[in-house]
């Protein structure tokens, strides 16, 4: 090749080096911006999550420290629900959403690993399930947990599934996809979140399935948002 060939291929690969590197450059700012508002949509749907569904009134608790600490969310709803007419002890139900904002963070945080830690024993296997939420089929899964307590022993049974964004499947009950969605940069920004739904296992399986509905219905645009992603 003449040296008039080489002149003129230099700086043109360098012009488009130049150019590739500034269309990255507001890539990577677009996307930031994106996951950045995002994150704030996603956070405001969790606020807004209503206080009374159905008959219950919901009392908000607080989120331990060490619960910020480990899994750096985006945001933590967690409520207790009781109807505040009912003569039922049990009667009564509790609602977490935890959204963080970066999916390796939510990875090893679920009921297997956490409820026994807590001094929780599996009553029973847990059992997967398909609930409905709004026009969401969700595969997500049922455990069953007892802890003995002097005298008593207290039994509660929780509905969890995760919703990741970046995964083929929105929802789950795996946390394998979570793991997955952690592994690159692109997707692990985008974060996950996990819904539980605790309930009484004295409670009968019809009044749990239709507070069940009840929940799922009512956190519609919360499971909507943080499936969409950025």
């Amino acid at each position: 090749m003449s040296t008039r060939g080489r002149s003129w291929i230099a700086p043109s690969l360098a012009m488009l080096l130049l150019a590739g590197l500034a269309t990255l450059h507001f890539t990577e700012r677009d996307t930031s911006g994106g996951v950045d508002m995002y994150m704030e949509r996603a956070g405001a749907r969790i606020d807004e999550v209503p206080l009374h569904i159905g008959r219950f009134i919901g009392q908000t608790a607080a989120v331990a420290p060490e619960v910020e600490n480990l899994l750096k969310p985006n945001r933590v709803l967690q409520r207790r629900y009781v109807d505040p007419y009912s003569t039922e002890p049990d009667d009564w139900f509790s609602l977490v959403i935890v959204h963080c904002g970066v999916a390796k963070d939510m990875f090893g945080h679920y009921p297997p690993n956490c409820y026994p830690r807590a001094g929780w024993t599996e009553s029973v296997p847990a059992e997967d399930v398909v609930v409905r939420a709004g026009e969401l089929t969700i595969p997500a899964r049922l455990y069953r947990y007892t802890r003995e307590s002097g005298m008593t022993a207290q039994r509660q049974d929780i509905l969890s599934f995760f919703v990741v964004p970046s995964a083929p499947d929105r929802f789950g009950a795996d946390d394998r996809m979570v793991d997955m969605a952690s592994r690159t940069a692109a997707s692990d920004k985008l974060g996950a979140a996990q819904v539980q739904i605790l309930t009484p296992t004295s409670m009968s399986e019809e009044r749990r399935k239709a507070i069940w509905s009840e929940v799922l219905e009512a956190i519609v645009p919360v499971l909507n948002t943080i499936a969409e992603g950025a």
